[in-house]
């Protein structure tokens, strides 16, 4: 099969999927869904009847309640409310596809309470310090990885399973509050909460160098708990390639170590490696949201938390939506990947 049909076939599936990933989501919550749009509208309304008095308007209080309550009425009408089930069915899910999520009951994002716009505000702080803190991850854990098993039963080996151990079952909050109490208040070397100092600097070099003071701890803490997990990963992919007669070949023809490790171990064992990358990188997109909590970093954890917190459905609702198409969106990306390094997946789809 050629790659640009293989792009199509899997495009194809991966859009079907996330039509029945979506539609099960929202099957599974489609009461709080019409109860969140009747808020929204509710909300709307009032929002409208406020814009229009500040503005000067100047027709009598029948006219103004005739106003709101038509555009109340038209908001609903947007989501399918004069419609039949299905129809509504698929209205709906238009809506949430294009991530119209409604009015958020008491959270805001720079006087906002679209959901949309609130995700949009706190989901770049996400990606700024876990995609970036991922991204280190997987190229720190790649290379331990490759070490350990160039040296597959020596010390050096036998200690990455130790410390993948230990640190994936360090509770990530209690990490953080060493680190605070230790770098924080102990040495006064890092800041211990928030994403800037108060208030900001204006000057926009000394803002960013305070942004990354702050990314410092949240970054060392998520480090710590999944960097063992992932170099052991890699390690276990390139110790069974190892195996593969080609391997023993290789070695008989004189090759080095080194150059065989490299060139060709860890060819062969790309895709896999890829595959747990791009999976990571996927799910740093939902951020951590205990380290998020203890750091006070305004993310989408930190989000979830403050939704769950104050009862506000349709945040959640809207996280899990966003949430649910990232992740799909990057398996979808994680196929494609495997057919540019692995010709037999498309062969063999």
């Amino acid at each position: 099969m050629g790659f640009g049909r293989f792009v199509v076939t899997r495009a194809v599936s991966y859009t079907l999927v996330l039509f029945a990933t979506v539609s099960i989501l929202y099957i599974a919550t489609a009461g709080i869904i019409q109860k969140v749009v009747t808020n929204s509208a509710t909300a709307v309304a009032a929002g409208f009847e406020r814009n229009l008095l500040i503005g000067g308007y100047h027709g009598n209080a029948q006219q103004l309640h005739t106003l709101v309550e038509t555009y109340k009425t038209n908001y609903l009408l947007s989501f399918g409310y004069n419609q039949p089930p299905v129809i509504r069915f698929f209205i709906q899910m238009y809506q949430l596809l294009t991530l119209n999520f409604g009015q958020a009951y008491t959270l805001k994002w720079d006087g906002s309470t679209s959901v949309s716009t609130i995700i949009a505000g706190y989901l770049p702080n996400t990606i700024l310090l876990f995609t970036t803190a991922t991204i280190i991850l997987i190229a720190l854990g790649t290379i331990i990885g490759l070490l350990a098993a160039k040296s597959a039963g020596s010390g050096w080996d036998r200690i990455i399973p130790f410390i993948a151990v230990v640190h994936s079952s360090l509770p990530a909050w209690w990490l953080g509050f060493l680190l605070i109490a230790a770098l924080g208040y102990g040495l006064n070397v890092f800041p211990t909460a928030g994403m800037t100092s108060i208030p900001p600097p204006s000057n926009p070099f000394f803002f960013g160098l305070s942004v990354l003071q702050h990314m410092a701890l949240p970054m060392l803490a998520y480090l710590i708990v999944g960097l063992g997990g992932f170099a052991y990963v890699v390690r276990s992919l390139v110790v069974s390639t190892m195996g593969e007669d080609f391997v023993l070949t290789a070695r008989a023809r004189g090759m080095s170590e080194t150059r065989l490790l490299f060139r060709h171990i860890f060819r062969t064992a790309s895709p896999a490696i890829t595959t747990q990358s791009i999976l990571a990188i996927t799910g740093s997109f939902a951020g951590a949201l205990t380290i998020e909590i203890v750091f006070n970093w305004p993310g989408i954890g930190l989000l979830t938390y403050e939704a769950i917190f104050a009862n506000d459905l349709p945040v959640i609702l809207g996280i899990t939506f966003v949430l649910t198409i990232i992740l799909l969106i990057g398996l979808f990306i994680g196929e494609l990947v495997y057919g540019i390094l692995d010709p037999r997946i498309r062969v063999s789809a």
